[in-house]
């Protein structure tokens, strides 16, 4: 008898997609059909038409190995944005790495609130030492920057804007560069490396900061996706998840010029405390929250009074 077994054809794009597919489902991955087509276009190269469009094609012996790379990652449950290297955000797309935080959708809110909140700063304020950034009529300053997708939004919706970024990964804002120089916008912003903003001199007419609000005992109950890949320090906000903004808030009367404005992202249910947080720091400022598109309170802002 003749021990020889010929190895199996190589499948065709439809038996490859049908595949993944399963394999996604059984492992608890969202959108698995999406996701195997998502996949198949980054491994081949190909736009979702061709791939339609040609269901028997088969896949070269390299395409096929990047694929099933690329199928197994997400059945690892590894978020596609960090398989892909990429995350679409206000229209436009950031690259991200597993040194920061993928962009939400809800966070599109802050930047739509941000621009409406610009203002011009007097003579005085756009002095390089006070505002920050050299002579620009504008400035704002984006604490915990991460990928940098809320302030190079910001500098490339408003060309008269110029930015300042902190983060304390420097990985995080070596990606932020490589976004704001993919955008255009990297001679308008500058990257500082430090604890929120311990190393910032200036002072800004707009703040925005997308800190971490997670509490630590609901770390674990998150996705996979979150809870095992993306940074712990960017989404754990201690014990009740307002450790790290209660540490900032202090620090807007350093960083706030008179009638400026700070917009933080915060978590659901946290809105009250830190708002009644801020009104005992600065009783005589306006504190207040934003709601997101769901109707939450998803925003707190804070607004120095003038003089």
């Amino acid at each position: 008898m003749n021990a020889f077994s010929p190895s199996p054809a190589p499948s065709n794009v439809s038996a490859l997609l049908a595949e993944a597919r399963d394999r996604m489902e059984q492992a608890g991955a969202d959108s698995p059909w999406l996701t195997a087509l998502v996949l198949l276009e980054h491994a081949t190269g190909l736009g979702r038409e061709d791939v339609l469009a040609h269901p028997d094609r088969i896949l070269s012996p390299p395409e096929l190995d990047q694929y099933q790379d690329l199928v197994d990652r997400r059945c690892a449950r590894e978020p596609v944005a960090y398989i892909l290297g990429y995350r679409e955000f206000y229209g436009r797309r950031f690259a991200v790495t597993p040194a920061t935080l993928i962009p939400r959708p809800e966070t599109e809110t802050l930047v739509h609130l941000a621009l409406d909140r610009f203002r011009p700063l007097e003579p005085e304020e756009s002095r390089g030492e006070r505002a920050g950034v050299g002579s620009s009529r504008y400035a704002v300053l984006d604490v915990g920057t991460g990928c940098g997708a809320i302030v190079v939004s910001l500098l490339v919706q408003e060309p008269r804007l110029a930015a300042v970024g902190t983060d304390s990964a420097q990985d995080a804002l070596a990606v932020a560069r490589r976004n704001a120089e993919s955008h255009g916008v990297l001679e308008r912003l500058r990257l500082v490396g430090c604890h929120l903003t311990d190393a910032i001199a200036g002072r800004f007419p707009l703040v925005v900061a997308n800190l971490p609000y997670v509490p630590s005992d609901q770390m674990d109950a998150l996705d996979p996706e979150v809870a095992h890949h993306e940074p712990r320090h960017a989404i754990d906000g201690g014990p009740d998840g307002m450790s790290v903004i209660r540490a900032f808030l202090p620090a807007l009367s350093q960083v706030l010029v008179p009638g400026g404005v700070a917009l933080l992202e915060i978590g659901e249910g946290q809105a009250a405390e830190l708002v009644e947080r801020a009104r005992d720091l600065f009783p005589e400022w306006t504190v207040g929250a934003e709601r997101d598109e769901a109707g939450m309170d998803r925003f707190l802002v804070v607004e120095r009074r003038e003089g």
